[in-house]
């Protein structure tokens, strides 16, 4: 009865997020299956800075995978939903990424909520991938799939990722569940794919005791892809399998930047 609470929990926790600058539109596509693999990142690595027309990066060089990444990427779950334009009935598609993602930006500026933004390089192509706030200054994440765009959401908090080497760690916290997550996803034909989901919260989340005297919970129980852990240093070497976290840098620096802005740069990327 518990778990059936639970997941209930979590499924209106989620859903909540989707009624907010058209995500409300987005639709499930792009790769499916199951994860699989073990063993850690190989290789240390050094900074190099690029540009990307306007837009100036620091690209990991010598970025050793995995063989968990690897398996993980090879059948990884689709991550993301398709974006439909309001009155659109179907998956929208646009001529470039820059028309794209403007009339995405323009489709949030037309809600009440106030939206910051910015451009970042998940995978090793010259096209970014645009982070944006949703309600409760949660976070998604739109890739151009050309000619559509996938966008991955949920109760995000916080996205980290390895600037170019297709590696990005979402931090999401489910007030409702007790439960604080780690999604690991990548780009893979265009769309984004799961790579790794971790989970980490009370053994029982209903029990008295799972919580300190100020209410906060008291994690004891720790998971990853359905895997039981032992403790959190055992869940964080789990996590790093499929992402160096020493090496991710903030995806959304500063706060983002305003709808103006982020267009204007957008535009002298044309």
């Amino acid at each position: 009865m518990k778990k059936k609470l639970l997941s209930l929990l979590l499924v209106l926790s989620v859903g909540s997020l989707c009624m907010a600058c058209g995500l409300e539109q987005a639709r499930d596509n792009g790769p499916k299956s199951l994860l699989g693999g073990s063993e850690e990142v190989e290789e240390a690595a050094t900074e190099e800075e690029e540009n990307y027309d306007d837009v100036k990066i620091e690209v990991v060089e010598n970025y050793g995978y995995s063989e968990e990444y690897k398996a993980a990427f090879e059948t990884g779950e689709s991550a993301g939903a398709n974006y439909m334009k309001e009155g659109d009935a179907e998956a929208s598609e646009f001529e470039s990424w820059q028309e794209a993602y403007k009339t995405l930006i323009e489709e949030c500026e037309n809600d009440e909520m106030e939206h910051k933004y910015s451009l970042i390089y998940v995978d090793e192509d010259d096209v970014p991938e645009l982070v944006y706030t949703t309600m409760n200054n949660q976070l998604a994440i739109a890739t151009f799939t050309n000619p559509t765009v996938n966008i991955f959401s949920s109760q995000i908090e916080g996205i980290k990722y390895i600037k170019g080497k297709n590696n990005l760690i979402a931090h999401e916290n489910i007030v409702a569940a007790s439960s604080l997550n780690d999604y690991v996803v990548a780009i893979k034909d265009g769309f984004f794919i799961q790579l790794a989901y971790g989970s980490c919260r009370p053994f029982d989340v209903w029990a008295e005791d799972s919580f300190d005297e100020n209410g906060k919970p008291i994690i004891s129980y720790w998971e990853v892809n359905e895997e039981e852990l032992s403790s959190q240093e055992e869940y964080d070497e789990t996590i790093n399998k499929y992402i160096d976290t020493k090496l991710a840098v903030d995806g959304f620096e500063n706060g983002g930047e305003s709808a103006d802005d982020i267009i204007a740069k957008i535009d002298s990327m044309e």
